[in-house]
């Protein structure tokens, strides 16, 4: 059985909301147009450039490499694509469920993690900026990571516990419990709920972590690609329960509104799943599929059948 090596931190945000009964119904992306408008004027000092991608500094920015994330010079991976999978994620309540406290979830891949104090002074003054048309205050209380190690106290900030390897755990039986939209491609087009199988997500989540450690840890995965693929067509679903969920965004950068689509709800399967338990472990963190950078593909790991008793949480 394979361990996952990939270095993440994960911590959840505690917020205290003025009127949380104002608050949107859903923040994808309100919540990441006014972070990452104020990670912007926390961290950029050239402002002279109308994008990132001609400043010298775009690699050594908290706004330019995290949100822009343009391509190194001389890399060959995913070459068609401008810009490459950003090293954070959103965890969001889907719909927000408008009562206090106010709860986020924070994951930074590999270089990314220095980054940690710019994100969290970010975040908090996006919270005082307010969220919505109604501009609702949120007040930072409280952060804990993943040890639940209080990380927050008297405006003073400790640097989170590191996460290095997802170890596997052997099982027959688990379930995913999509908590936001989590919208996959296969043979080039979009999942819909009757599409949904296991190896078309294991395709997904493995072409979302083998990009995160090649341009964000520095290392390629030394995972049997192949190998997995085909184990994953032989996994059953036994149990699918999912609906496709379309969610409109505003663009404030192409001052257009743009759908955001995904399916949401629980997936079950059975057979043999040891091999994929990291995976699944690490995908918990940084989700997978696309729009991750707006909260979208959060799931659960919500069963399992665990010989040896430990929990397959990370």
């Amino acid at each position: 059985m394979q361990t996952l090596e990939l270095p993440v931190i994960r911590v959840w945000l505690e917020f205290e909301a003025e009127e949380p009964e104002s608050l949107p119904r859903y923040l994808f992306s309100p919540l990441r147009g006014v972070l990452g408008a104020q990670l912007k004027r926390l961290s950029c000092v050239a402002r002279k450039f109308s994008t990132c991608r001609e400043c010298p500094l775009n690699q050594h920015c908290a706004y330019g490499y995290i949100f822009e994330t343009p391509r190194p010079e001389g890399a060959e991976r995913l070459r068609l694509y401008p810009y490459l999978p950003h090293p954070f994620t959103i965890s969001l309540p889907y719909p927000t469920p408008r009562e206090n406290p106010f709860f986020l979830g924070l994951t930074l891949v590999g270089r990314a993690i220095q980054y940690f104090p710019h994100l969290v002074l970010a975040l908090s003054a996006a919270g005082e900026k307010g969220l919505g048309r109604e501009r609702v205050p949120l007040r930072l209380k409280a952060i804990k990571d993943h040890q639940n190690d209080e990380l927050y106290q008297a405006g003073k900030l400790k640097p989170p516990s590191l996460l290095s390897e997802f170890l596997p755990y052997e099982t027959e039986k688990l379930s995913l419990l999509f908590e936001t939209p989590v919208t996959l491609r296969f043979e080039g087009k979009l999942v819909k709920p009757e599409q949904f199988e296991f190896h078309v997500f294991i395709r997904n989540l493995l072409r979302r972590l083998s990009a995160l450690s090649f341009f964000h840890a520095e290392k390629e995965l030394a995972l049997d690609f192949k190998g997995l693929i085909e184990a994953a067509k032989q996994i059953k679903t036994t149990a699918k329960n999912l609906k496709s969920v379309e969610i409109t965004r505003y663009s404030a950068r192409t001052k257009q509104k743009m759908p955001l689509r995904g399916l949401i709800g629980r997936v079950s399967f059975e057979g043999n799943l040891t091999p994929f338990t990291p995976l699944l472990r690490a995908g918990e963190l940084v989700h997978v599929g696309k729009n991750t950078s707006f909260g979208f593909g959060h799931y659960k790991i919500t069963s399992s059948s665990n010989s040896s008793g430990s929990s397959p949480q990370p």
